[in-house]
């Protein structure tokens, strides 16, 4: 720091030839040209302050920084809403034309939902499901006819899967003399839990004679393939 007695006015004025800015800024003696001059926070800050007029101001008008900040947003909105206006007036002459179409809505398509939509002979499937009727499946094997359903229709699709419910199964085969057991299955499997939690279907079998046996079992519910159907018989009405 360089001391006030070796410095001179001349050095502290800002307007002699001699100013010499370091002592003037530790010097008790300088004096400001004029005293109420604006003060900016840098050059740069001035140089632009004198370039564009009432948008950068000197340090200490808050106020009028901030009332410059809402004429802007004022003047903003009003230009918004101006073209909003001129937009709506441009357009107006064609919101006749053009019909809203509403959103379409998806509808969830499943088994349920496209019986709704049967014709044709699955027609007449719908109406048993819907009446609760009794009907009379014909089954067939790989071979030849299997047996007969008697159930009642609780859904099916286009394939002609059908899920019945309440189903009484005839069947017949012929008689076995003899039971060629492979060695592998010698033992009986014990029962296990499942056999407990749901019991397998007991079969009634009636000798008819010359060999042949009619079987008889009951099941709860039942799920036919398509491919195993043969006929589908109306048995109720």
């Amino acid at each position: 720091m360089s001391d006030d007695s070796s410095t001179s006015e001349s050095e502290v004025s800002a307007c002699s030839s001699k100013f010499d800015p370091l002592k003037t800024l530790y010097s008790s003696k300088s004096t400001a040209p004029v005293e109420n001059a604006p003060m900016y926070e840098s050059v740069n800050q001035y140089e632009s302050a004198l370039e564009s007029k009432n948008t950068i101001f000197a340090v200490g008008n808050s106020a009028l920084v901030l009332k410059l900040k809402a004429e802007k947003e004022k003047k903003k909105m009003e230009e918004a809403k101006e073209l909003e206006e001129k937009n709506k007036q441009r357009f107006a002459r064609y919101g006749g034309l053009v019909p809203r179409r509403p959103l379409p809505t998806r509808m969830t398509k499943n088994v349920l939902t496209r019986i709704e939509k049967m014709e044709g002979p699955l027609a007449t499937l719908k109406d048993c499901v819907d009446q609760r009727l009794r009907v009379k499946v014909i089954t067939r094997s790989a071979a030849s006819i299997r047996g007969v359903l008697h159930a009642t229709l609780i859904a099916f699709d286009k394939q002609w899967n059908l899920a019945l419910s309440d189903v009484l199964e005839v069947w017949k085969r012929k008689s076995v003399k003899k039971r060629k057991i492979p060695p592998c299955m010698g033992v009986p499997v014990p029962k296990g839990t499942a056999a407990k939690l749901c019991g397998v279907p007991v079969v009634t079998e009636t000798p008819l004679g010359k060999g042949v046996w009619e079987c008889t079992r009951h099941i709860p519910q039942l799920m036919v393939r398509g491919e195993h159907v043969v006929l589908v018989n109306i048995v109720e009405r």
